[in-house]
């Protein structure tokens, strides 16, 4: 074949408008094989690597075959819209299913000359590059369902589709892409097994077969089919909107190991001179679990934990281990991980961050990290994304920006210390979304530091702790729970995880900061009232934190302390129904030092990682877990001689009925209580809070119901992936309704932004614009159930509520937030 001929066969066909498919098809391979290559993985028991390695090349070079039908290409070349999106909704024009197909007889031929098709998982991999080619562009559904699915009409269309692509030119561009790894497959057969046999009885012996492995599945008791699906759909996944994109390789960086210690040196200066009790802890936790490094098993010693009292410096503690881990593993396993630091709160997320920035400009000498360096990832963080020269250009003119690629870097988790929320790690693991998945082989071989683990609900502790011990053995995961409450994911006694203190007990009976003390029989809210009243007066200078379970309950003791007008103080009140960025400032401002002394009345939301310090602590009954939380904001510092937390069963005036009832799980709740009934006094001092808790998680472990971790596991093996969504970290028992509120002259601006956008006709550019101004837009909603709020709604996507509104005093108070004037029927709601 000559040159000239060759040059236009390549020209011709196209997998995007302004893209080659052959360069398209040919780069997609390429970086499949190279991410994988990049990863270091236990498996060989299973598979060989360099076998997995060739499977994820040939994914990456069939994924776009059906682009080669005329079908395609005539709708890629027309240029009348209207036409154009009706030949795009043409079946014939699709090209998942014909492609996946292909993938699977190009896979099962290359195994079976490799004499491996027979042999156990790999019989199962051709099945999963079908799935995983089929469902590039969408989300991955049952795999039973999959092989199964072909009807009639699929028949006509895809024998229409096979007899429409010109097998000389298709065949000409395999043959120099499967040169790269010495595979040779004539494309032909692929079209005389269909024409031949007639598509239904080649589909038909497809579906048998697999549908026989697929069953047997059931037998075969083994996570490595489900991640290692996970794994190739995810490397496709990017490859493919990678190179779709144009993105640019963002190269990886060499991060200093030691930048923690010479912050700590820098912020804090020579420790011995501001010596205190807390102090000495800190330093002594960090200098013992840094130490501890060395003692470390790379190959052992893969789940760890830090179980360490609030207040205890833990996330230095914790990113100054992780970049010394990384450092090691670099030095003795030749791979760089990537660091995912992940919490269950946004609350807590923007406060972290915001530590790590201030140790990475030590490290880039006073300037701020880029987003290859230091991410934030969560449902509202920012959509820019920079690195080197990277989106430098444009970023001074945000509003002209095309922020498609910056949201493919961000969401591909292009960066070497990711800080994020469980929702978006735990459902990169646990989902079958295209969306989550594609940051999956990001997140191989990555160190992954889960703070506040006590989060996680117990029904899903089985879950996790049978996953996570499946990533760690063979995909070298790294996991560090940190908790000052640490629950039984793993058994420590059985050896199940290390911990990263030899004698965390001395760290926790050396502070005794604060005491519980214990009011357990149920009172009403007047009753309450009484008793904070006389407190509030009689320690005129102590700062207090009053916990409420629920928004009308908080609502109430605050109003009612505002009435009391107290001399000298400062009030705050914080729950969901104040917007977030007040939410915020106010937290901020409780924080400074004053002359004044501060009464904060809050929902739940300020128990985890904000760091408040109060002298005496108010909290409606919770689990253990929530009630130490709180504590950890008593006598935070050691600047006190000791605290005091002061738990009360508040309960509903007319129905009688205690407020935690609405929003905790009757099962820990119940746990709580025994153990409190069983200490037979109603004061409990902080030295004894380990043993406490661990006499609580014993209970809750010994009495749980695995159902909910069961039901998921087993969906897991069976690769029934749209059944793994019943994986639901956080519940919504009912119906909410966003509200934009108008406080300022700043969220007008905001809200008119908003408004704007329903002028732009095309839906993808609209969006692109809403995600510029998203982060800010949320700064002004808060999310209200639909029996306060339905009249908000109408037609429209989101509720407002206007400054004017405000001002005439509807709809929204400045100091307590969204005026909930109907009472739900089930009582009052949570924060």
């Amino acid at each position: 074949m000559g040159g000239e001929r060759i040059l236009s066969l390549l020209i011709k066909l196209k997998s995007h408008p302004d893209k080659l498919l052959y360069e398209h098809l040919q780069k997609v391979g390429d970086l499949c094989q190279r991410n994988l290559s990049l990863k270091k993985l236990n498996i060989n028991e299973c598979v060989d690597f360099n076998v997995l390695r060739d499977i994820s090349y040939l994914i990456g070079v069939t994924h776009d075959f059906g682009k080669s039908t005329s079908y395609f290409q005539n709708y890629l070349q027309e240029e009348n819209e209207i036409k154009k999106i009706k030949l795009k909704n043409n079946l014939e024009t699709h090209h998942g299913f014909i492609s996946a197909l292909f993938a699977y007889y190009v896979v099962k031929e290359y195994l079976s000359k490799g004499n491996f098709i027979n042999k156990e998982y790999y019989k199962y991999l051709p099945v999963i590059s079908f799935l995983v080619v089929k469902k590039h562009h969408g989300n991955l559904n049952n795999a039973l369902d999959e092989v199964i699915d072909f009807d009639q009409k699929s028949e006509e269309v895809f024998l229409k589709q096979i007899n429409s692509i010109n097998f000389t030119e298709i065949n000409f561009i395999y043959k120099e892409l499967f040169l790269k790894i010495n595979f040779k497959y004539d494309c032909n057969q692929f079209k005389k097994n269909i024409l031949d046999s007639e598509a239904v009885y080649i589909y038909n012996k497809l579906d048998r077969c697999e549908k026989k492995i697929i069953r047997n599945l059931d037998e075969e008791d083994d996570f490595f089919y489900y991640f290692t699906t996970l794994l190739l759909y995810s490397l496709l996944l990017d490859a493919d909107k990678t190179d779709a994109a144009n993105l640019k390789e963002i190269k990886r960086i060499n991060i200093n190991e030691n930048i923690v210690d010479e912050y700590i040196k820098k912020k804090f200066g020579d420790i011995k001179s501001k010596e205190s009790k807390i102090n000495n802890i800190r330093n002594s936790i960090y200098h013992e679990v840094i130490a501890n490094l060395n003692n470390l098993n790379l190959d052992n010693d893969r789940l760890l934990s830090l179980n360490v009292p609030t207040g205890t410096g833990k996330t230095l503690t914790s990113l100054s281990f992780a970049l010394k881990l990384k450092g090691k593993i670099e030095r003795e396993k030749g791979y760089k991980p990537r660091i995912i630091y992940s919490l269950p709160y946004l609350s807590i997320i923007d406060q972290n961050f915001a530590v790590f920035e201030d140790v990475f400009r030590i490290f880039l000498k006073g300037k701020n990290p880029e987003s290859d360096l230091l991410l934030k990832h969560h449902h509202l963080s920012d959509v820019f994304y920079t690195a080197g020269n990277y989106g430098k250009e444009e970023f001074e003119n945000i509003s002209k920006k095309d922020i498609s690629k910056d949201i493919l870097l961000i969401e591909g988790w292009n960066s070497e210390v990711i800080v994020t929320t469980f929702v978006q790690f735990f459902y990169s693991l646990i989902s079958n979304r295209n969306k989550a998945i594609r940051k999956f082989h990001n997140i191989v071989n990555s160190i992954v530091i889960l703070d506040e683990i006590q989060a996680i609900p117990h029904y899903y502790w089985l879950l996790l702790n049978k996953i996570m011990h499946f990533l760690s053995e063979k995909f070298n995961l790294y996991f560090v729970l940190i908790t000052a409450t640490q629950p039984l994911l793993f058994n420590e006694e059985a050896k199940e995880i290390k911990s990263l203190l030899k004698n965390k007990e001395e760290y926790f009976n050396a502070l005794n900061r604060v005491e519980l003390v214990l009011n357990l029989k149920s009172i009403c809210l007047d009753n309450f009232k009484e008793i904070l009243e006389k407190d509030l007066i009689n320690d005129p200078t102590k700062d207090f934190l009053f916990v409420l379970n629920t928004i009308s309950s908080s609502q109430e003791i605050y109003k009612f302390i505002k009435e009391l007008k107290l001399k000298n103080t400062k009030n705050y009140y914080l729950s969901t129904n104040v917007i977030p960025k007040i939410r915020l400032e106010r937290i901020e401002d409780s924080k400074k030092e004053s002359s004044k002394r501060k009464i904060i009345v809050s929902t739940q939301l300020i128990e985890a990682g904000v760091d408040l310090d109060v002298d005496i602590v108010y909290r409606d009954f919770a689990p253990l877990d929530s009630i130490n939380q709180v504590a950890g904001r008593c006598n935070r510092n050691f600047s006190r001689s000791k605290g005091t937390v002061k738990i009360f069963v508040l309960k509903q005036e007319e129905e009688k009925r205690e407020y935690h009832k609405h929003i905790y799980d009757s099962f820990i709740v119940s746990k709580t209580k025994d153990i409190f009934e069983e200490l037979g006094n109603n004061k409990v001092e902080e030295k004894d809070f380990l043993n406490l808790n661990n006499f609580y998680f014993k209970k809750v472990s010994e009495g749980k119901a695995d159902d909910k971790s069961t039901e998921i596991l087993e969906e897991v093996k069976k690769l029934n992936f749209e059944e793994i969504s019943k994986f639901k970290l956080i519940e919504d028992d009912y119906l909410k309704v966003d509200i934009f509120v108008e406080v300022d002259e700043e969220a007008r601006k905001v809200y008119k932004k908003y408004q704007e956008l329903s002028l732009i006709k095309n839906s993808f550019e609209r969006k692109n614009e809403f995600l510029k101004i998203r982060k800010n837009f949320y700064e002004y909603v808060i999310s209200i159930p639909c029996q306060y709020a339905s009249g908000f709604i109408e037609d429209k996507e989101i509720g407002y509520i206007s400054k004017e509104e405000i001002e005439q005093g509807n709809y929204y108070d400045q100091e307590v937030g969204f005026k909930r004037e109907k009472q739900a029927s089930g009582g009052a709601l949570i924060c």
